[in-house]
């Protein structure tokens, strides 16, 4: 029988990337379970910079095998990254699956425009999607 071909750890599969106001994994039943409050793809701001309480981006991952990095980045149109958060990522064998909250608070957005979310697994770019920050009402005159 010939040996199995394969990098000595198997990559967990991302299932889900989300951004949202808030999230939290149940911690009293032991289950895992994720809920997400005021689940977003676009802010809105009546001024620039922009201030946000809080910006939480929710990571679901399934199977793989050891532990790996991940890194969530949000960068602002020009490409300047504005918020970056890394973890640890303990796999679980499947069907178990693995949730991780990158918190962002007190961010600062410099303007308006489409701002990117990349997820990086082991440094690798494996997920990106787009969060539109809308000005609304009246600009301030200069």
């Amino acid at each position: 029988m010939s040996a199995v071909w394969g990098p000595p750890a198997r990559l967990p599969r991302l299932l889900a990337a989300l951004a949202c106001e808030d999230a939290a994994v149940s911690s009293g039943l032991g289950d895992g379970r994720v809920t997400m409050q005021r689940v977003f793809f676009d802010l809105y701001a009546a001024r620039f910079p922009a201030a946000f309480d809080r910006l939480v981006v929710c990571v679901l991952w399934m199977g793989g095998e050891g532990t790996h990095t991940v890194t969530v980045s949000l960068r602002a149109p020009d490409g300047a990254v504005v918020g970056q958060g890394d973890a640890a990522l303990e796999c679980r064998p499947e069907p178990a699956t693995v949730a991780q909250i990158v918190y962002f608070p007190g961010l600062v957005l410099p303007a308006p425009g489409k701002y990117t979310v990349e997820v990086a697994l082991n440094g690798a770019a494996v997920h990106t999607f787009s969060i539109h920050v809308v000005q609304t009402g009246a600009k301030e005159e200069k």
